[in-house]
């Protein structure tokens, strides 16, 4: 019987296997959900209401977990979602937040959140107009808060932020549901005496008429994907207030200015008050190798830049400083944008950032650096045009800013006079100055003419970045320029041509004539980028207003005054405090000449700025002689001769001919008459000829000083390209061993202090000195002369003592790093490190500047500047010190020729008649 039970049966004895619920049926699926719900209630109310339990708090994460897995099969599968249903119906959301607020666990706390997660994303139920989850939410998160004050699991922190921000952002979505988060106690009024009575008394109740918004608010200076979320969720709340004039109100009307403020000003605080830019060893860039003040003894208090608690503290400063620009940016509330500005003014700019502004000084050795370059800092990271029209405004002391919108509410008015009312108190009894009688440009003129290279380094950089970013306001407040008149002559064609001659004969003195001829059409098309980009030159080349207001703002939104074509006087106190550096251009530490060089190239820049007077020879003083001989088609004849000819033509025509003739003629001047920045470029090149005589292998050391620059920076960049792709190497066998092409190297330091943003276009990348395109980055240390073009010595039939191999791409297949050629010239870099004195452009050069013997560039520059004088002061540096300075002196003439050359095409600066 048995065999025929198990015959039939097929199972026999064999224990049977429960039937579990198909997950894929709805109503099955629908049980096991109740299922576990009912045991997580269990388990929570065994425990009454608090366990500590590992194994309690285990049963609960398992059943956590069931109830997130079944909700998420749900929500995936067909309609209808059962167990979502339920969820709504018996309140999920405020029985897993209050059971995980019972359990000190993070394995709970996950699975709670990841539940909450879920169903803030379901659009079937509204999960968000439950009030019951809204007060219990913010209990769970002190809950979880409070168990380990400040020291949180960083995922459990990115959970709680995550969820935080779903519901921001289904608030901005659906602002029907905003009362149910948003229940402020006040009762709407109008009158101004009940709001001042009220003040800021009931902020302790603010926090329940809105604890999402402050939940969010002190998570913002969190790091990682828990401050991205708390930042973009205060964002959207704040975005929601256009849509509520209650909301808007009462966030005027708050504290929340006050705490970004506050909180501002001490991410702030924290940043070192004495400062000295450095670098590692390994991180140096290829331009300062052989710098005399690469490692300066810097002041025991002073934290250097390459400190980690430096670069922490600063990107969280930074950090804050652009949330700021995004809220303003993103509120389309006028009342609540003044608020934040007002707030910004009275206590960031006016109690924090203007008196370090004041107090700083070289003499305790590294203040004026740390705030020049937090100053840099600050106006790189800000845009907005609000916010940067009133730093500035401020800091150079000019008129008061006043928003464009006159029409701001009552509320907004009671703010800003507490505001000040806030800003009496904390100077009262204490009288400070203000900015009208020291700013920014005071500042930066008793800056420039410092004794300390790392102070002058720290102010070309940031009136660099003014005269890039925020040019019309600079001039205004800073240059003593005077609105060009038409009165004011042009230079003729003539003069254009050798103007540009007598650059480029002052190159081809010190690296001779074929090594022009290769770099300078990378400089003019490098040049004809720098110039089209700039802010000032849409509207001077006439591009439509369409085409350009996605790149450059209107006047209507940026607010910057009206710029109009100006003149540079040859006595601004900012010129000459320029001119009196290049005077010390060799003794000169090499970062601050590059500084200085890109200073002069951004003063030349905009179209507005009239060259001529302070760069080149003022017109107005040219010598004219009417027989003066020309070259041309016509040979060397005298203009009038060549008119005489022309009997066919008309008066007026002759004229106009006669006056054609007599523009392309060269024009002479006297020494006198000579442009300041000419002078002082002769000066430096007689210096360079003095050199030469003096320097054993002056042109072979320079040469090889190139070399060894560019073979630095080759080896880095190679080294950068295969990390990003480690079959570059691979697909470029087969090649021509030409050189490498170089690229833009990004500095690890800080990029905001000692690096230039890669530029968008590839032709400018491979420009001769790599400046950059992107007017926004930091200027001028890697970049700026780190991918220098290779050209000969200036004796180009003489070999060179060492051949360079052209590319590292000769190495073997297999290889998986390059060689580094930089190993073949160490013996070099020894001879470079020689120590020898070098006195000032402005003194005598060795006793003796030798006289020009070609008889062409003779002709070009006979009336450069004769005696030299000036100081006597000289400087111990070493070799490599001045043969880089020598470079970065070659290669900024010939941009600047190449500058001078494109705007006169660009602009149409020079006239043909």
């Amino acid at each position: 019987m048995d065999f025929w039970s198990r015959l039939i049966g097929g199972a026999g004895n064999s224990p049977k296997k429960s039937k579990q619920p198909n997950p894929n049926i709805p109503q099955q699926r629908l049980a096991h959900f109740k299922a576990t719900y009912n045991s997580l209630l269990q388990i929570w109310h065994n425990g009454d209401g608090v366990s500590t339990d590992a194994f309690t708090a285990e049963n609960a994460r398992l059943c956590l977990h069931r109830v997130a897995e079944l909700l998420n099969d749900d929500t995936r599968g067909p309609t209808p979602h059962l167990c979502v249903a339920f969820a709504a119906t018996s309140r999920l959301l405020v029985i897993v937040l209050r059971i995980a607020s019972a359990f000190i666990d993070d394995g709970v706390t996950h699975e709670a959140l990841g539940i909450c997660s879920l169903l803030i994303d379901c659009e079937e139920e509204a999960f968000l107009e439950d009030r019951g989850f809204a007060g219990v939410l913010p209990q769970f998160v002190r809950s979880i808060t409070r168990t380990v004050p400040g020291t949180e699991d960083i995922g459990t922190e990115s959970a709680l932020l995550e969820v935080l921000f779903g519901i921001a952002s289904r608030i901005r979505l659906q602002p029907e549901i905003l009362p149910v988060w948003f229940k402020p106690k006040l009762a709407d009024s109008d009158d101004e005496s009940d709001n001042e009575k009220t003040g800021d008394s009931g902020s302790g109740s603010r926090n329940e008429d809105f604890p999402l918004f402050y939940l969010l608010l002190y998570y913002v200076p969190a790091e990682g994907r828990a401050g991205e979320f708390a930042r973009m969720g205060l964002l959207y709340l704040i975005e929601s207030a256009s849509h509520s004039e209650r909301l808007e109100r009462w966030i005027v009307e708050g504290d929340m200015a006050t705490l970004m403020a506050s909180g501002l000003g001490a991410l702030y605080s924290q940043l070192s008050r004495n400062l000295a830019l450095s670098y590692t060893k390994e991180e140096t860039p290829p331009i300062l190798a052989f710098s005399s003040s690469l490692q300066p003894q810097f002041p025991i208090d002073a934290e250097e830049t390459t400190s980690p608690e430096y670069q922490n503290h600063l990107t969280t400063f930074l950090s804050s400083l652009v949330f700021w620009q995004d809220l303003l940016e993103h509120c389309s509330s006028v009342d609540v944008n003044q608020t934040l500005l007002d707030h910004f003014q009275f206590l960031f700019l006016q109690q924090l950032l203007y008196p370090s502004l004041l107090e700083s000084s070289d003499v305790d050795g590294g203040s004026s650096v740390a705030v020049l370059t937090y100053l840099r800092l600050v106006l790189e990271s800000i845009d907005h045009p609000d916010l940067v029209r009133l730093t500035l405004h401020y800091l150079f002391g000019l008129q008061s800013f006043q928003p464009e919108a006159e029409s701001a509410r009552p509320v907004a008015k009671i703010r800003r006079r507490k505001s000040e009312n806030l800003v009496n108190q904390l100077a009262k009894g204490d009288e400070k100055p203000s900015p009208d009688l020291f700013n920014l440009a005071d500042l930066i003129l008793a800056s420039l003419r410092s004794k300390s290279q790392q102070t002058v380094s720290a102010t070309l950089r940031l009136l660099s970045v003014l005269l890039r970013r925020q040019h019309p306001r600079t001039l205004a407040a800073l240059l003593k320029t005077r609105t060009a008149n038409d009165s004011d002559e042009v230079r003729t064609v003539g003069g254009q041509e050798k103007e540009v001659h007598t650059l480029l004969s002052m190159v081809e003195e010190m690296i001779g004539s074929q090594a022009v001829e290769s770099s300078y059409g990378k400089y003019l098309d490098d040049n004809r980028s720098l110039l089209e980009t700039h802010h000032c030159s849409a509207h001077r080349l006439g591009i439509p207003k369409s085409s350009i207001e996605a790149i450059v703002p209107s006047k209507s939104e940026t607010g910057q005054p009206d710029i109009k074509s100006h003149m540079l006087p040859a006595e601004d106190p900012v010129l000459q405090s320029l001119l009196a550096l290049m005077d010390g251009f060799f003794v000169n530490d090499i970062e601050t000449n590059l500084g200085l060089t890109q200073v002069l190239i951004d003063l030349a820049t905009c179209s507005y700025t009239r060259l001529e007077g302070w760069l080149l020879t003022d017109p107005a003083k040219y010598e004219d002689d009417d027989n003066e001989t020309m070259s041309g088609d016509e040979g060397r004849q005298p203009v009038e001769a060549i008119i005489a000819d022309k009997v066919w033509l008309s008066t007026s025509e002759n004229v106009l001919l006669r006056n054609v003739k007599m523009a392309r003629r060269e024009p002479t001047w006297s020494a006198e008459s000579v442009s300041p920045v000419f002078a002082a470029l002769d000066r430096l090149v007689r210096k360079v000829e003095s050199y030469r005589q003096s320097i054993p292998d002056f042109d072979s050391s320079i040469s090889e000083c190139r070399i060894t620059i560019e073979a630095d920076d080759d080896t880095e960049a190679l080294s950068i390209k295969q990390q990003n792709d480690p079959k570059w190497l691979h697909r470029s066998q087969g090649t021509s061993p030409t050189r490498l092409k170089p690229t833009a190297q990004i500095g690890s330091i800080n990029e905001r202090l000692r690096s230039e943003r890669l530029s968008s276009s590839e032709s400018r990348t491979g420009s001769p000195r790599g400046r950059q395109l992107d007017h926004s980055s930091t200027p001028i240390l890697v970049g700026r002369l780190t991918h220098l073009h290779i050209s000969p010595s200036r004796s180009s039939s003489q070999p060179s003592s060492r051949e360079y191999s052209p590319s590292p791409l000769r190495n073997r297949a297999g290889d998986s790093t390059p060689s580094k050629p930089i190993k073949a010239f160490r013996p070099l870099a020894k001879a470079l490190e020689r120590r020898i004195k070098v006195a000032q452009a402005g003194g005598p050069a060795h006793g003796h500047v030798p006289e020009l013997s070609s008889s062409e560039t003779s002709s070009v520059r006979s009336d450069s500047v004769g005696p030299e004088t000036g100081s006597n002061a000289s400087r111990e540096v070493s070799l490599g010190h001045l043969l880089t300075n020598v470079i970065i002196l070659q290669e900024f003439i010939l941009e600047l020729a190449a500058l001078v050359d494109v705007r006169a095409t660009l602009f149409e600066e020079v006239r043909f008649c």
